[in-house]
């Protein structure tokens, strides 16, 4: 190093032109020691009381060939010999207080060097284990967007598929009910006609109206009376025999009615009826 550093802990700026230099082996710049010394005769660095006249010193560190030649003139050898040494002595204590202030700079950066990497080796680590988990979690999210989205086209298929039955459905039932409207604007009574005839066309009621016992016995006497006139019943007049019943609770017409109805059909289905009945 060839310049000297001010030895104030908040400066340490290079030193070049004019300094203050201490009894106990330190140097100042020459802002820092014109502040410190004019409060009081105590070195900045280490506190040394420096009461004596020559303990403090302001020294140009750039000196003329003048103050060169003369500074030393007229002093014996041993003299200058001895001022030299003291003057290297200064000068080499200054190079290892530096030399030891930048080692410890140096080691306190290295601290902090290794502290700081260790930091962010273990940030990069919880970085690295949460970039996993999170890959791990945008895996299963994306294997669930895609289950999601094959089940809403399967969802979205099924619903196509009744959309259109139910529009097929629609289609017939519309069609069915313009048929039915059709069909009765076109015949209104033609479905309940049919309807009756259906019903009606293989039976046929009889009515047969009834007297009292003595108009039923005075008229079967006069059949038995008349002899010529007397004629062989058939079959169906043999199942219509009457008999006198109680008084009908409902009106006798309606009673009578649904006593002595019965519903043949054609002659032959007729006789083939009654052949069966008697076999």
């Amino acid at each position: 190093m060839d310049e000297m550093v001010c030895n104030f802990k908040k400066c340490r700026k290079r030193l070049s032109s004019f300094a203050w230099v201490t009894s106990c082996s330190h140097i100042f710049c020459d802002e820092d020691g014109t502040k410190e010394f004019n409060k009081c005769f105590a070195c900045p660095a280490c506190e040394t009381n420096l009461s004596g006249k020559f303990d403090i010193v302001r020294i140009d560190l750039s000196p003329s060939e003048q103050y060169k030649s003369m500074v030393l003139a007229g002093q014996k050898p041993d003299t200058i010999l001895e001022v030299c040494t003291r003057a290297m002595a200064f000068w080499t204590y200054q190079i290892q207080q530096e030399r030891i202030y930048q080692d410890y700079v140096a080691n306190k950066s290295k601290e902090r060097s290794a502290q700081l990497e260790q930091y962010y080796e273990h940030t990069v680590t919880k970085l690295q284990s949460e970039i996993a988990s999170l890959k791990h979690q945008m895996s299963a999210v994306k294997k669930e967007l895609e289950s999601s989205k094959k089940q809403y086209h399967d969802l979205s298929d099924k619903m196509a598929e009744r959309t259109r039955q139910h529009q097929k459905l629609q289609i017939m039932y519309d069609a069915q009910k313009r048929r039915s409207i059709n069909v009765g604007m076109l015949d209104p009574g033609g479905s309940h006609e049919s309807h009756r005839r259906t019903q009606a066309a293989p039976s046929i009621s009889y009515d047969i109206p009834i007297s009292s016992g003595d108009e039923s016995t005075s008229r079967s006497g006069r059949h038995r009376g008349g002899g010529d006139h007397m004629r062989m019943m058939s079959p169906a007049e043999k199942e219509f025999v009457l008999r006198p019943t109680n008084t009908p609770i409902q009106s006798m017409p309606l009673a009578v009615q649904n006593r002595f109805s019965m519903e043949i059909g054609t002659p032959n289905e007729l006789a083939r009826r009654l052949g069966q009945r008697k076999t």
